[in-house]
């Protein structure tokens, strides 16, 4: 009696590391999407609280100078939006994405919160603030 010698998986085998892959892609992948939705949400809290941090800094700055003239525009140029007031400027996209800010005026600019959905933030130069509209929820829930 010659031993059989195994050199391949057999279908049987096969079928279950398939269905065993399968599984874990199920439960792992929606988990996944949730936590770059999260990681996106905690992104633009961040971009938000820089810029009014930067703000405040450079109001502070300024304060101490004896200079109060009001800054007209948060940067020198289109593409590196708030570089007069933060150290590593964001950088500016026409894309309608996820995180990207794009610069509407000189006191406007947007953030996409998706695909879809964005936010419209205004920079008081006056009082130095940086704010969207207090009615919108999704104002509410990034500001807070």
């Amino acid at each position: 009696m010659e031993r059989f010698k195994r050199e391949a998986f057999s279908l049987l085998e096969i079928i279950f590391a398939i269905a065993i892959i399968s599984i874990i892609a199920i439960v792992a992948i929606p988990k996944l999407g949730n936590s770059l939705d999260k990681t996106n949400i905690i992104k633009i809290k961040s971009d938000i609280l820089l810029i009014r941090d930067g703000l405040n800094r450079y109001k502070n700055k300024q304060i101490l100078k004896g200079d109060l003239t009001p800054l007209d525009s948060l940067e020198d140029s289109d593409s590196l939006l708030y570089n007069k007031i933060l150290t590593y400027p964001i950088l500016s996209s026409n894309k309608q994405k996820s995180t990207v800010w794009n610069k509407l005026s000189n006191t406007t600019y947007i953030v996409w919160l998706d695909d879809e959905k964005s936010l419209e933030f205004r920079y008081d130069k006056v009082n130095y603030t940086f704010d969207c509209n207090k009615n919108d929820e999704n104002c509410k829930e990034f500001t807070q």
